[in-house]
């Protein structure tokens, strides 16, 4: 038995997805007592603001820039290796982002009538998609310090100092979250660019073309679009929420989506450390031996610590709430439920993964279709649904749908 813990002690501690983790943890864990500083701090309406706000901006930063450090992460890693210089690929890159920006600005015009709220939203998610593009690609040496310095030690943790500080002297939550986003946004994309030119070989603010290509943007978002249900989940259970149900609701199940983030960020670092691993190389084949071996990787044993605390807070959901969110502790039932969503998630998310990072994914316009369809349903039913649990929970379930229909596609593929 000695042995056997020995073991599992020096894989956790050689294993990069745990290396990563653990050194994220500092980071998300202070971004999570951030989100209770707010919820215990706050108003029922500053609280709903918040939601309402950080959701819409993670909403366009996600389609502003999540196919790229997807498509782009091997013709990168070439341009460093220096098997490749090909200078039109940033142009590609700077353009798509520039385009997809501009579209959603346009869309947060329809979404929000006050032009406060639109400015800032799309600051934030700007700043956000520069961020998380640079990180992503800083990994292109296989090593996960530099994309841990830029996304969560110089902005994240800025991020969340400033705005801490802002709140107590500006009554809006809003203006104070885009004021330190942008600083701390600012300075830290200066240094990325800066380490990307000394030390990667990359030039990012060469002047470059205007390089729009509408086939390729279609292809690059179709995978932003596929992945983007969950993003569409999370935005619309607050935006129609409010609509629906009100800001309590908003207020109730932010608390709950917290939880959520904590799990599904959990099992993204892990993902994210085996990046470089995940995106095969041009001389790798992508077999049944390939897949085991990369998904043990990405679960084990990481599974096993997931599961024990899981199971602690579904048998004391109760005394667990009352520590972190007294004023929400008598949602208990509905806590329970949401952390057994995430363990199943927890299972499949690393399929997914595996076979989205190496675009071998059939059957796209077939997922999309039945995923936007039941999502549309779905949203749609809360104008009929008293019961704003109900109409949460069905919305929420669909994080778990995609990724399991897309992983299943993906296995029946690599049985052929």
């Amino acid at each position: 038995m000695n042995n056997k813990v020995v073991s599992l002690l020096v894989k956790l501690y050689k294993n990069k997805g745990i290396q990563n983790l653990s050194m994220k943890s500092l980071v998300k864990g202070s971004f999570f007592l951030f989100n209770l500083y707010i919820i215990n701090s706050l108003s029922i309406s500053e609280v709903a603001n918040f939601a309402l706000f950080y959701t819409t901006a993670r909403f366009f930063s996600f389609f502003g820039t999540d196919s790229m450090h997807i498509t782009y992460f091997a013709e990168i890693r070439e341009m460093h290796l220096g098997i490749k210089e090909n200078k039109d690929i940033l142009d590609r890159i700077k353009t798509h982002l520039l385009v997809s920006h501009l579209l959603l600005f346009g869309l947060s015009i329809f979404i929000f009538s006050d032009f406060k709220w639109i400015i800032s939203v799309n600051i934030v998610a700007l700043a956000l998609s520069a961020i998380r593009l640079l990180s992503d690609f800083s990994r292109v040496n296989n090593k996960i310090w530099m994309s841990i310095i830029i996304e969560d030690v110089l902005f994240t943790l800025g991020f969340i100092f400033f705005s801490v500080i802002f709140i107590r002297f500006f009554d809006s939550i809003v203006f104070s979250v885009t004021l330190a986003i942008s600083i701390c946004g600012l300075l830290t994309i200066l240094y990325a660019l800066s380490y990307f030119k000394k030390h990667l070989g990359i030039n990012f603010l060469t002047l470059g073309k205007f390089d729009f290509d509408i086939s390729r943007f279609w292809f690059l978002n179709r995978y932003t679009i596929i992945k983007g249900i969950t993003v569409f989940v999370l935005y619309l259970s607050r935006q129609f929420g409010n609509h629906f149900y009100g800001e309590k609701m908003v207020a109730e199940t932010q608390l709950l989506i917290i939880f959520i983030n904590i799990f599904t960020l959990i099992s993204t670092s892990i993902v994210a450390a085996f990046q470089n691993e995940i995106v095969l190389h041009g001389n790798e084949v992508l077999d049944k031996k390939k897949f085991l071996s990369t998904y043990k990787k990405l679960t084990i044993p990481i599974l096993y610590f997931v599961f024990v605390i899981c199971g602690l807070l579904m048998v004391f959901p109760r005394e667990f709430l009352l520590m972190v969110a007294p004023r929400f502790a008598y949602l208990e039932i509905q806590f329970t439920f949401a952390i057994l969503l995430v363990l199943l998630y927890f299972l499949v998310n690393p399929i997914f993964y595996f076979f989205y990072m190496n675009k071998r994914v059939s059957n796209f316009n077939s997922i999309i279709i039945i995923d936007y369809i039941l999502l549309i349903i779905i949203v749609i039913s809360g104008s009929i649904i008293e019961n704003y649990w109900i109409w949460f929970f069905a919305l929420i379930s669909i994080l778990v749908l995609n990724p399991l229909q897309v992983a299943i596609n993906g296995l029946i593929n690599l049985k052929k």
